[in-house]
């Protein structure tokens, strides 16, 4: 096991769907961006505010790749922390990353972070994954590891009736059939993490528009929250912990 990757022992009850295929996720995520995934990933460092010699934690950090863009950003004074509760992410995303760069097994609604520990938070395509029930606890547990005057960078699917949209929703039909395909052929049963909707046909993209947090993150005491809808159908929230 890389030094840089610590996995915790105690797994919570109800994590969410897991992706365990970390190589064909990046060759996905290459798809969908039209080659882009290298731009697109500066756009979201850039939106964090993440800067020389912060602290940032990026939740669901998959294969790493934003991550490691996040550690480049804070410098060597900086250090970035990657949790994924999947261990073949872990294992691909801690290979060959640099000093300040580590990962750790964890899930987005179970932070054992201090508080106030992180100047940036950051969940890209993560929501969606999370039982609904546990998402308020998710960004409550964002909002209490930010220092105040941290800032909370929130990343899902924005598709829209463009081409670009309805190649998204292809893609996330392939990816559910997939992702079932492997789930069934190693005997698990994903209606027990609270996903079953998929089961019935509903377009599994149809619910991760991630303006559907502005209310709660307010009600949790997040400020300053800002929606941009970007290229490839994505869109960004922005929110600040209060100083």
């Amino acid at each position: 096991m890389n030094s840089k990757q610590q996995v915790s022992r105690n797994e919570p009850n109800e994590i969410g769907e897991l992706i365990t295929w970390p190589r064909r996720y990046n060759l996905l995520t290459d798809l969908i961006f039209l080659g882009r995934a290298g731009a697109v990933r500066r756009r979201f460092a850039d939106a964090s505010g993440a800067g020389p010699g912060d602290s940032v934690l990026d939740i669901g950090s998959g294969p790493g790749r934003l991550a490691r863009e996040l550690a480049r950003r804070v410098g060597p004074q900086g250090r970035v922390l990657g949790i994924d509760p999947s261990p073949p992410m872990l294992a691909y995303a801690a290979e060959d990353a640099p000093p300040n760069c580590r990962f750790e097994a964890g899930a987005a609604q179970e932070l054992t972070q201090p508080d106030a520990s992180f100047d940036v938070v950051t969940s890209t395509f993560v929501m969606h994954h999370i039982p609904e029930a546990e998402r308020k606890n998710a960004l409550a547990g964002m909002f209490r590891v930010l220092r105040p005057g941290g800032r909370l960078l929130l990343v899902d699917a924005n598709p829209n009736t463009g081409v670009h949209g309805a190649v998204l929703r292809i893609l996330g039909k392939l990816l559910r059939h997939r992702h079932d395909h492997d789930h069934n052929a190693h005997g698990h049963n994903h209606h027990a993490h609270g996903h079953d909707h998929h089961a019935h046909g509903q377009d599994p993209l149809a619910e991760v528009d991630v303006r559907q947090y502005r209310a709660t993150l307010t009600e949790i005491g997040f400020t300053d929250l800002e929606f941009s809808p970007e290229r490839y159908s994505i869109g960004i929230l922005t929110a600040v912990k209060p100083r």
